[in-house]
């Protein structure tokens, strides 16, 4: 094989290797990383030392944010624990750099070999898992030692030669060339050990890598800018403090760079401790984290006071189910309850002129499409196969829980309707179960939204003693029914059936909540 070649198919493979490392991580990782979390809240230096494991399992500092983004917006977590651990999971992931500059070459067929049979032959979790990772790692190795091997030749054409120097002539130049190779290959990881491996082979001078490493971590600041579009408040200012620590990061390194060049020695000098070229530049990238790490985390709480004065919370009711809430089923799981919650409570008993001010919440064409957005969500998330068994059948108890809150909905509904065709008089006698219908709901609704178990009970015991409203409504009908014409006292009778089916399904509803808390546990209490 050409050298050029033997570089191409190492790249391809490194991109595969780094895919699998991080899809297989990121599924033995998830559930811990999320309780570890919960238990971190109230101590800062355990959410810097969870920062440090979650970004070496994860390796990428991305994938973490958007977990803790999932958990802020289902209010499992407070904002502040999260930039903590969002801040020092960029150390964290710069261990997989050190593992470039390990010569275990002759190790590695074995690796690759004995991972992939495991993998083609064992189906069980988490075991198929871990073999997919030390199968990624095999091939991150393997590629490693092609692109070098690739590029070593390469160094002696004039071409590929003053094309490096060309790229690389003048540091900021350097920096953005980095900025570019991270936003290509979606990491500041694989960026980093490209270079690492690249000057290990005599391609690029440690000395103007440097600069190339330190533009590395802004380069998935382009890739975060999509993911989080149509993302307001709390979440998205998580997703800018990752933002804001790669542009601190460029801005305090690069200056650091400069002011060596003057003969202060500083990052590079320590660097140059270590004899070989691939372990300067790895201990360059760990300093390049690091220092920033211990600079910021301090002000954390100033930054994120200028990060709310840019973004500031958001007072829509926009959806929480988004694409990105699709990367960590636990969380994502935990959204869902909160989608219901914000259904039940747009619902009303009657179409008071209040009501008009936000017609969009309010009307049942609203209603279903928030309903069918969920289904939809819901869908996606079980087609993914990412879902362990338990977490399949909280999806099929959380979809059970979305259609009965439909038929909530659409009793809700015709109860509004035949509520406020009635003459005045006889919306004044049913005053009473409209208002035993609207506590029912409004209890519902924060049910659902904390998945308590004592907000659940409450709803069951209410739902099921709505016989007394029923029968004071019934007597009242009996002493007004001279006054009423045929047809009222009709729609009256119906208005009845209509509030004991919807009364009916709430209970249903609380039924099926209770059944879903005994089998995932109470849920974490968020911070005050």
């Amino acid at each position: 094989m050409s050298p050029l070649g033997s570089l191409v198919f190492g790249l391809g493979l490194f991109f595969l290797g780094l895919q699998l490392v991080g899809q297989n991580l990121r599924q033995l990782s998830g559930g811990g990383f999320r309780h570890l979390v919960k238990s971190a809240t109230h101590a800062p230096a355990l959410a810097g030392l969870l920062g440090l494991v979650a970004g070496a399992l994860m390796q990428s500092a991305t994938a973490v944010t958007f977990v803790l983004v999932s958990m802020v917006a289902s209010g499992l977590i407070q904002s502040a624990p999260a930039r903590v651990v969002v801040v020092w999971c960029n150390v964290g992931l710069t261990a997989l750099a050190f593992l470039a500059t390990v010569n275990i070459h002759p190790l590695v067929a074995y690796l690759v070999g004995a991972a992939g049979i495991f993998v083609g032959s064992v189906r069980a979790k988490p075991w198929n898992t871990v073999a997919g990772v030390l199968l990624g790692v095999g091939l991150i190795l393997f590629a490693l030692g092609e692109m070098s091997a690739g590029a070593a030749p390469l160094k002696e054409a004039a071409w590929f030669r003053d094309g490096i120097a060309l790229a690389l002539h003048s540091p900021v130049l350097a920096f953005l060339c980095g900025i570019v190779a991270a936003a290509i290959l979606q990491s500041n990881t694989g960026a980093a050990m490209l270079i690492i491996t690249l000057s290990g082979a005599g391609v690029i001078p440690v000395e103007r890598a440097i600069p190339v490493i330190y533009g590395a971590n802004l380069g998935a600041i382009v890739l975060r800018f999509f993911l989080a579009s149509g993302m307001k408040g709390a979440p998205l200012r998580l997703v800018r403090m990752e933002d804001f620590f790669c542009l601190f990061s460029g801005a305090i390194m690069m200056s650091l760079f400069f002011l060596e060049k003057t003969g202060i020695p500083l990052v590079a000098a320590l660097s140059a401790l270590a004899h070989s070229p691939g372990t300067q530049l790895a201990i360059v990238f760990l300093l390049s984290n690091l220092i920033p790490a211990i600079l910021l985390t301090p002000v954390l709480g100033s930054a994120a006071g200028m990060l709310k004065r840019l973004w500031p919370d958001d007072t829509s009711t926009r959806s929480l189910l988004t694409s990105q809430a699709l990367a960590d089923p636990a969380s994502a799981l935990d959204l869902i309850p909160k989608e219901l919650a914000r259904l039940l409570a747009s619902l009303r008993v009657d179409a008071s002129p209040t009501d008009s001010t936000d017609p969009e919440n309010r009307t049942p064409r609203a209603f279903q499409t928030g309903a069918m957005a969920i289904e939809q969500f819901c869908g996606r998330l079980a087609s993914q196969g990412s879902l362990t068994t338990a977490q399949a059948l909280t999806l099929q108890r959380l979809r059970a829980g979305l259609h009965t809150v439909r038929h909530v909905g659409e009793a809700t509904s015709e109860f509004a309707d035949a509520f406020t065709a009635l003459p005045r008089i006889a919306r004044e006698t049913a005053s009473g179960i409209a208002d035993a219908l609207r506590k029912c709901l409004t209890l519902a609704a924060q049910a659902t939204d904390t998945l308590d178990a004592q907000a659940i009970s409450a709803v069951h015991e209410e739902s099921k003693h709505h016989q007394p409203e029923i029968d004071a409504t019934r007597a009242e009908f009996k002493q007004s029914l001279s006054a009423l014409d045929p047809e009222t006292q009709i729609a009256l009778a119906a208005l009845l059936d209509d509030f004991e089916i919807a009364v009916w399904l709430i209970h249903r509803l609380a039924k099926l909540e209770g059944r879903l808390i005994e089998q995932i546990g109470p849920p974490a209490q968020s911070p005050e």
